[in-house]
């Protein structure tokens, strides 16, 4: 309040005296606590927001090579003379695999399809391993879906939430 003089205390005063303090602090931590929420959101999804499942793609415009988190990466390919697809993965996850595990991830390969989900439009990838790890299920089905006009495969999740596993067109 330099510069203000007593006419800057009066102000205050008088926005701030005949409210209580605990009023004034329960809004002012309630705006903090908003704030940091969305910003905290924000800031975790890469500013990029949740992808959006599509409701059709061919084989063709789906096939190529997908990396996500720690190294996780999927490689589809499509052979359409043979109307086929095969794939490689390497350190995919297990399905819900606890934290504790030592092997979390694993490499493979199989063949993969599309098929369109009863009742919702999405398109899902399917993948069918060849050696499917013993004892362990392996992330097997991925969504079809575009951030912005970026193709993108994602896990499957609540719909109110982002999902945590989104692998983006590697090299993008």
């Amino acid at each position: 309040m330099t510069g203000w003089g007593d006419d800057g205390r009066r102000l205050v005063r008088f926005l701030f005296g005949s409210v209580p303090r605990f009023l004034v602090t329960g809004v002012v931590a309630g705006v903090l606590v908003v704030g940091g929420l969305v910003g905290g959101a924000w800031l975790s999804s890469d500013g990029r927001g949740c992808p959006e499942a599509v409701a059709r793609a061919s084989e063709g415009e789906v096939a190529g090579e997908y990396e996500g988190l720690d190294g996780m990466r999927v490689r589809l390919r499509y052979d359409p003379g043979a109307g086929r697809g095969t794939f490689s993965v390497a350190h995919w996850p297990y399905e819900g695999s606890p934290a504790y595990r030592k092997e979390k991830t694993f490499g493979a390969a199989g063949t993969w399809s599309l098929s369109q989900a009863s009742g919702v439009a999405e398109t899902r990838v399917r993948l069918s391993f060849d050696d499917r790890p013993a004892h362990r299920r392996p992330l097997e089905t991925l969504v079809v879906g575009r951030e912005g006009d970026e193709r993108v495969l994602f896990k499957e999740t609540d719909p109110d939430n982002c999902p945590s596993t989104v692998l983006r067109r590697a090299g993008s």
